[in-house]
């Protein structure tokens, strides 16, 4: 029997999409109302002659509630900030500050050097300056159509 509909081929990609929204819709909120949910920091990565440096945004978030991990090609920034006084959802008109707990892990564009990494924190930015390793290339190859 010929088939009377033409061929999709995104028709699966699409089916497979609504599938996982379905299943997603149905699991439950792990975060309530003014919980950090989705919320990740903005990072800026910047490579340099000798080293990469990592500057990320973290408004509300003090140093002594941020740690660092930096492995040869990755770095880990975790953190949290805390509500300061006990919420009563009868009294909010609009409430938009977020508080719990974050990570975000970034790869970093070549091999660095973990153990010589040092960070500072001012004005709500972390700054994380980490040494390449000599010789280090970039984890990136370029390629050109054909």
């Amino acid at each position: 029997m010929p088939n009377l509909f033409p061929r999709d081929p995104w028709r699966e990609l699409r089916d497979m999409r609504e599938a996982m929204e379905r299943a997603f819709t149905k699991l439950p909120k792990f975060f309530d109302r003014g919980q950090l949910g989705d919320w990740l920091p903005a990072i800026d990565v910047l490579e340099r002659d000798d080293k990469i440096i990592v500057r990320a945004d973290l408004p509300g978030v003090g140093k002594e509630n941020t740690t660092v991990l930096v492995s040869d090609q990755e770095i880990t920034i975790k953190g949290k900030t805390s509500h300061e006084a006990e919420v009563r959802e009868k009294d909010y008109f609009r409430s938009e500050r977020a508080y719990g707990s974050f990570s975000r892990t970034v790869p970093l564009p070549v091999t660095v050097d973990r153990e010589k990494a040092k960070a500072s924190f001012k004005d709500g930015v972390l700054e994380v300056v980490i040494p390449k390793v000599v010789g280090a290339v970039s984890n990136q190859v370029e390629i050109k159509p054909e």
